[in-house]
């Protein structure tokens, strides 16, 4: 009898340590949203520029941006793959070993998917880089 109460205590603790998570995932949604839609505001447009000076420091200010833009976007994807892993129930297991992910790795990256041991193996679920065209991202 003293297990299914523990037992239900700690379910309730770690639904609510998941709201927390929840809560915090949806902010960093909004944050890199909010970054992205700067980022293609700021995407320097294509034009004639007077030298070559204009043309090389238009050119590396748009790979800044496109760099930075596609980082945030992977941001996106692995938060909305954390909002399903929660609702889904698996959120805070590994996905290559099926462990508990720490909750110290969790409040560090709150999206990660693996356990710190296999994402220090360079595990294939790390983490897929999203790649963009230059020409998507408007």
């Amino acid at each position: 009898m003293k297990t299914e109460t523990y037992s239900k205590k700690h379910e309730h603790e770690n639904f609510r340590d998941f709201e927390v998570f929840r809560k915090r995932l949806l902010a960093e949604l909004k944050n890199f949203q909010d970054r992205v839609a700067r980022a293609r505001q700021e995407l320097p447009v294509d034009s004639d520029p007077d030298d070559e000076a204009g043309i090389a420091s238009r050119s590396a200010n748009r790979e800044v941006t496109m760099g930075n833009l596609e980082r945030d976007l992977q941001a996106i994807v692995e938060i909305e793959r954390a909002l399903r892993r929660l609702d889904a129930g698996q959120y805070a297991t590994c996905v290559v070993c099926q462990s508990r992910i720490s909750d110290a790795r969790l409040k560090a990256i709150p999206w990660t998917r693996t356990c710190i041991q296999c994402a220090g193996r360079g595990s294939q679920f790390a983490g897929s880089p999203l790649q963009l065209n230059a020409n998507l991202a408007h």
